[in-house]
């Protein structure tokens, strides 16, 4: 296994100790009690505002010390699934997991991998031809709704490089979540967060952002028609088209080192 594999390896997980380690038992029981308290939270479909027991009560119910149960609501709490309010009447509330949770944790892991930005142009390489064709297959209405509505954004946007910018991430935003799939709409979500947070901007020219616009109407007409095998070529070509633009418009952003600090 090479140092990177092993890297990858131990990074994946819980970021605490193993076994052998610091946390030890306590920090094991910890997680076992967030996840209890995950799986109720779905079993009692409980939506975000609502209280969970007093801490007495969750002590008693898992059967742990109480700096065992707030190891555990602190976890859940850097994970976005829970605030801790405090004062009289206070106490853990559940929250809803935002996209930045998973846009931290993949930032952490590829600063500790020494990874630069060219990684997550390439990962939109891979992955962007199929979340189209996808689009194609599954998009509802209200998606398309949206779809067309960011494509007349785009338009008003043209020469004004910072709104553009802005709008061109949440197109294909929109384009991952209307797969159908939330593991590609959470993780291409995550990944422009990722390139917003780093401070990295790209400077589209105007003929570029009209290139992109037109091409972008051709792969709205194809998610439309459900014509999944265009959709899929629309983006390939895009991509592959966008990405030579990005190497020699911008190659030192390609070699930026992506930092786990930079996501807020």
């Amino acid at each position: 296994m090479t140092d990177k594999a092993e890297a990858t390896e131990n990074l994946i997980g819980f970021p605490g100790k193993d076994s052998n380690g610091g946390h030890g038992r306590g920090g094991k029981m910890a997680i076992r009690v967030a996840q209890g308290i995950v799986r109720e939270i779905a079993d009692k479909r409980l939506l975000p505002g609502a209280k969970l027991p007093p801490e007495h009560e969750m002590v008693e119910r898992y059967g742990v010390a109480r700096a065992t149960l707030r190891e555990a609501l602190r976890f859940l709490e850097l994970q976005g699934v829970l605030s801790i309010k405090p004062g009289p009447g206070g106490g853990p509330v559940v929250d809803e997991p935002h996209t930045r949770n998973l846009a931290s944790t993949l930032a952490l892991l590829l600063q500790f991998l020494d990874a630069p930005f060219r990684s997550l142009i390439e990962l939109r390489q891979v992955i962007s031809p199929g979340m189209a064709a996808m689009a194609a297959r599954n998009a509802r209405h209200d998606d398309l709704e949206r779809l067309k509505a960011c494509i007349a954004r785009l338009r008003n946007c043209v020469g004004d490089n910072d709104a553009y910018q802005d709008e061109n991430r949440k197109f294909h935003d929109l384009i991952a979540w209307a797969s159908g799939n939330p593991a590609i709409g959470l993780l291409v979500s995550s990944v422009h967060m990722m390139t917003n947070s780093s401070g990295i901007t790209l400077n589209y020219s105007e003929r570029e952002q009209r290139y992109q616009i037109e091409t972008y109407e051709s792969l709205y007409q194809a998610i439309v028609s459900r014509d999944a095998e265009r959709a899929r070529k629309e983006m390939e070509d895009f991509i592959g088209r966008s990405d030579a633009y990005l190497e020699k418009r911008h190659s030192e952003l390609m070699r930026k080192r992506i930092v786990w600090e930079d996501i807020g």
